[in-house]
């Protein structure tokens, strides 16, 4: 094994939905900039795991998340050869805001390409195994196969999704005996669809239920949405995983197994079963189980339900958090809880970015300080991209201005991140 040595000014742990936006900001911003990804891509859960829909760019009443985000997701679109969507014309009659689509390997291809331009030094299939402080710096250690690689930076950016930064310094986590399932996406094509009868379909599912051929978590939203559903989508973001942990290799392992033997379950039934599927075709599988939480961080400040829900409006706000309490269980599948009024914008606090006790690092993404129910609302990606931005500009200020980035002013990173095209908080 070689070992190699690095210095840069930041350290993005994890190049997923925050930390790829995250690690564009610091670097677009001057500040040379290392990305660690244990994966073999960018946007982790909006690519690796199949989640390509990030919500929500706009509400009813204007933009609430551009910038760097908005950026890649236009680009992208244009490069596929489709219009960029006039939200001012959608009808938010399901939902309040509007979820948007990407195309994974061109969204990807994308990330990279800035990246490149930004000149981001990315390490996939890394992992990082150790992280001490040093004086005014930290030396953080990442394996991959082969390689040792030693890195001396000022600023972290913890964006494992799991806290993995924050557990290996002995900071302060949260983490909730019962989770949200997690969820594997795979995708059925090939449904004839105008042979298929909601009430028919039903009876076959439930039959199916009953009998034991089917498990309960197969199909996500019983409570809320007929078995129609999930053909209408063929089977996508359809699955649950109970007690998913991905927090290590052994529970990405487990979750990665349970989820396919659930994919090919269903896939058997659908088939084998449902009138108008004999000729369906399992076209995707993707490669991760995602998770929708596990250990987030105790930070200097825990955003809870009534800040969530009645838009408390934090003096330290770095981002808007638009959507709604979207909350998954195993009891009973889906339950979403919607904001009084279109009006309300919820917002992110710096201080619950910020672990509790640190210097020197912050994090990004759905490991943001919340309370559970809070957080089944702010985790949504386009939050969790804006979440990295903010915190990408953090860092870079305080890389600039040598001082932690704890001590960096929010009313500066608004403004970092609007200098470059993010939308007012």
């Amino acid at each position: 094994m070689k070992t190699v040595r690095e210095t840069v000014d930041v350290v993005v742990a994890g190049g997923g939905t925050a930390g790829h936006i995250a690690a564009l900001q610091t670097a677009r911003a001057g500040v040379k900039t290392s990305v660690i990804e244990a994966g073999s891509m960018l946007a982790g859960t909006m690519t690796a795991g199949g989640v390509n829909m990030p919500n929500h760019f706009f509400s009813v009443n204007g933009p609430v998340v551009l910038g760097i985000p908005w950026e890649l997701y236009t680009k992208s679109k244009r490069i596929e050869g489709l219009p960029i969507p006039d939200y001012a014309k959608r009808r938010p009659v399901e939902s309040p805001g509007y979820y948007s689509y990407i195309n994974i390997p061109i969204y990807v291809a994308v990330a990279e390409e800035e990246a490149a331009k930004a000149g981001v030094i990315i390490h996939y299939h890394e992992f990082i195994a150790d992280v001490k402080a040093v004086g005014d710096c930290w030396e953080i250690t990442s394996l991959g196969r082969g390689i040792k690689r030693i890195i001396k930076a000022r600023e972290i950016i913890d964006a494992t999704g799991d806290s993995d930064i924050v557990r290996a310094l002995g900071l302060g986590v949260m983490r909730d005996e019962v989770r949200q399932p997690g969820s594997y996406q795979y995708k059925i094509e090939g449904i004839e669809h105008e042979q298929v009868w909601e009430k028919e379909v039903q009876q076959i599912y439930e039959e199916a239920m009953a009998s034991g051929e089917l498990q309960k978590g197969d199909y996500a939203y019983p409570n809320m949405l007929p078995f129609k559903y999930y053909l209408d989508h063929g089977g996508h973001n359809g699955t649950h995983i109970y007690q998913s942990d991905t927090s290590d290799a052994a529970g990405q392992t487990a979750a990665n197994l349970e989820g396919r033997a659930r994919m090919l379950r269903m896939f058997k039934f659908v088939t084998q079963s449902i009138p108008g599927c004999e000729r369906a075709v399992l076209k995707t599988m993707y490669p991760r189980a995602v998770a929708r939480e596990t250990y987030r961080a105790e930070g200097e400040y825990i955003i809870t339900q009534k800040d969530f829900l009645q838009a408390a409006d934090f003096e330290d706000k770095v981002c808007n958090a638009f959507n709604y309490i979207d909350m998954h269980s195993q009891e009973r599948g889906c339950d979403v809880h919607f904001h009084e009024s279109p009006d309300l914008l919820p917002k992110i606090p710096f201080r619950a970015l910020i672990p509790k006790g640190s210097a020197r690092i912050t994090v990004a993404g759905r490991i943001v300080s919340a309370q559970r129910m809070a957080l089944a609302g702010i985790r949504a990606q386009c939050i969790c991209m804006a979440m990295g931005q903010a915190m990408g500009a953090a860092a870079a200020l305080a890389v600039q201005r040598r001082i932690p980035s704890r001590e960096v002013s929010a009313k500066d990173i608004v403004a970092l991140t609007m200098e470059h095209g993010a939308a007012a908080v």
